[in-house]
C-alpha cells in the first residue's frame, strides 16, 4: 500500500526540478532539492509500508488459559475496585502519618462594626489605643502537637493495618477471579469435547439410519426398529443442541469474567488432564496463610488499636501554638504588628458520657471482630478440607470413568457388527450406542469435576497466581 505512490511523487518532484531549472538556471540547486525530496518520499514509503506490513493483532484467536487469565487481570472491575479500595487505605495511612507535623493556616479577615472598636489595645499611658470601625487583620497561625495521649501515633497503627488488610483482600479477590476463569475455560474445553463426542454419535447414528431405511425399503427390518432407530437419533440429537447450548453459556460466562465481549473470543487451547497431583500438609497452617484470614487478623488488631485511641481521649492534649500578623483599621492606616506564641493545653473533665459510650461501642466492636476472625478460620478450614475430598473423590472417579468409555467403546464396536451381520436387534445396538455416549459424557464431566477441585483446593488455601508479567504490570498501575 504504501509503496504505490512513490514513482507518481518522483517523477513529480522530477518535472518541478526541471521548472526550476529552466526558470533560476541554477543546475546544483535543483540536483540538491530533488535528493531532499527523493529522500523525503523514500521515507514516507518505509513508513508507510511498515504499517502496512505490521502483523494485526490477532484479537484472540486461539486463546490459552494463561492469556484468559492475563486478560481477567488486566480486565476485571471487581479487581480494579480492590486495588482502588487499597490506594485508599495508602492515603488514609499518609494522612494519618502528615498529622504528627506542625500544621500551619494563614488567616484573613475584615470586620465592619457599628461603633469604632480598639483594634490595637493601648500600650502605654502616652500611648492609647487605636479605634476604629472596620478592622482588617491577617496572620500565620502554627500549630504542633506536642503530647496527645498516644491517639496520633494510635491513628497511624490502625491506618497501617487496615491498609495491610485491603492489600490481603486484593489478594484474595485475585485467587477468586483466577479460580473463576480457570473453571470456566475447563468448563468450555468440556463443552467442546462433549459437542465434538456428541456430533460424532450423531453422525454414526445418522449412517445406521440410513443403512436402516434401504433395508427397511427391502422388507428386511420391522417398523418398530425404524421408530426405535428415530427416537435414538432425536436424543442424540437433543444431547448435542443441549452441549453445544452449554457451551455458549460457557463462553459468555468465560468472556464476563475476562471482561471483554463474546464476539472477541476465539477457538481454545488446551484439553483437560488429571496430571497435577495435590500434596497432604498441614491444614492449621494452610488456614493461617489464606488472604481472607490473614485479613481478618489485621482488622481484629485494628479494632484493638482503634479501642486504646479511643480511650486516649480522656488524656490531656498538649501543644504548642503561635500567630503572627498585622492588624488595621480604616482604609488599613495605623498597622501594627501583632505575636503570640506559647502552650495551649486542654484536659475533658465532663462531656457527658460520650467518650464512655464511644469506649463501649468500640469494644463491641472488637468482640465482633474476634468472632468474624473465628468464623474465617472455621470457614477457612471447612473449604480446604472439602476440596481435599473433592479431589480424593474426583480423583477415584477418574480411573473408574476411563474404564467404562473403554469397555463401552468395545461393547458398541461387537453390537454393531451383530447387528449388520444379522446376529442381534437394533435395541441391542442402540443401547450400546447409549451406554457409549454416557460413558464419554462421565469420563469428560470427571476430568472436569477433577481439575474443578484442584482450582478449588489452590483457591481455599490462596496459592493460585496469576501470571508474572501481567501482575507485576497490575501492580506498577497502583
Amino acid at each position: 500500500m504504501g509503496d504505490r505512490p512513490v514513482v507518481p511523487t518522483l517523477l513529480f518532484m522530477q518535472r518541478v526540478c526541471g521548472v526550476l531549472k529552466h526558470r533560476l538556471r541554477r543546475p546544483a540547486f535543483c540536483s540538491w532539492f530533488l535528493g531532499c525530496c527523493v529522500a523525503v518520499v523514500l521515507l514516507l514509503a518505509l513508513s508507510f509500508s511498515g504499517n502496512a506490513q505490521e502483523p494485526e493483532d490477532p484479537e484472540m484467536t486461539v486463546l490459552s488459559l494463561q492469556k484468559a487469565i492475563e486478560t481477567a487481570v488486566q480486565n476485571s472491575p471487581l479487581l480494579k475496585t480492590a486495588a482502588e479500595e487499597e490506594r485508599a487505605s495508602q492515603a488514609v495511612e499518609q494522612g494519618s502519618r502528615a498529622a504528627l507535623w506542625p500544621r500551619l493556616d494563614l488567616n484573613a479577615s475584615y470586620l465592619k462594626e457599628n461603633q469604632a472598636i480598639p483594634y490595637i489595645p493601648a500600650q502605654a499611658i502616652d500611648i492609647p489605643a487605636k479605634f476604629s470601625d472596620e478592622v482588617y487583620a491577617w496572620g500565620v497561625f502554627l500549630k504542633f502537637p506536642l503530647y496527645e495521649g498516644g491517639r496520633l501515633v494510635g491513628q497511624i497503627k490502625v491506618a497501617e493495618l487496615e491498609r495491610m488488610a485491603q492489600g490481603l483482600l486484593k489478594e484474595m479477590t485475585l485467587q477468586d477471579l483466577i479460580s473463576n476463569v480457570s473453571n470456566t475455560f475447563n468448563k468450555c474445553l468440556q463443552m467442546e469435547a462433549l459437542v465434538q463426542a456428541y456430533g460424532l454419535s450423531v453422525e454414526a447414528l445418522r449412517k445406521a439410519r440410513e443403512d436402516m431405511d434401504a433395508r427397511f425399503r427391502l422388507g428386511r427390518v420391522p417398523q418398530v426398529e425404524m421408530l426405535r432407530m428415530d427416537v435414538q437419533l432425536s436424543a442424540e440429537e437433543q444431547n448435542l443442541v443441549r452441549a453445544q447450548e452449554g457451551l455458549r453459556r460457557a463462553r459468555n460466562a468465560l468472556a464476563y469474567f475476562m471482561g471483554i465481549e463474546t464476539s472477541k473470543l476465539g477457538s481454545l487451547k488446551g484439553g483437560l488432564e488429571a496430571k497435577e497431583r495435590v500434596a497432604a500438609a498441614d491444614i492449621s497452617h494452610l488456614v493461617q496463610a489464606r488472604p481472607d484470614v490473614s485479613a481478618l487478623t489485621q482488622r481484629l488488631q485494628a479494632e484493638r488499636a482503634r479501642l486504646e485511641v479511643t480511650k486516649a481521649k480522656r488524656y490531656p492534649s498538649i501543644g504548642l501554638v503561635s500567630d503572627y500578623g498585622n492588624r488595621a483599621g480604616t482604609g488599613i492606616r495605623d498597622r501594627e504588628e501583632v505575636w503570640e506564641a506559647g502552650v495551649v493545653a486542654s484536659v475533658n473533665l465532663f462531656d457527658g458520657g460520650v467518650i464512655s459510650s464511644e469506649i463501649a461501642r468500640q469494644q463491641a466492636v472488637v468482640a465482633k471482630a474476634e468472632e468474624a476472625l473465628r468464623a474465617g478460620v472455621l470457614r477457612a478450614t471447612k473449604e480446604i478440607e472439602d476440596a481435599l475430598s473433592s479431589v480424593r473423590e474426583a480423583e477415584a472417579r477418574i480411573g473408574l470413568a476411563e474404564n467404562a468409555v473403554l469397555q463401552a467403546k468395545e461393547a458398541l464396536r461387537i453390537e454393531e457388527l451383530r447387528y449388520k451381520t444379522g446376529a442381534s436387534s437394533i435395541t441391542d445396538f442402540l443401547l450400546a450406542q447409549s451406554a457409549f455416549s454416557l460413558a464419554e459424557a462421565g469420563r469428560l464431566q470427571a476430568l472436569y469435576d477433577y481439575t474443578a477441585a484442584v482450582i478449588e483446593f489452590k483457591r481455599a488455601t490462596g496459592s493460585l497466581s496469576a501470571p508474572s508479567t501481567q501482575a507485576s504490570s497490575f501492580n506498577s498501575k497502583e
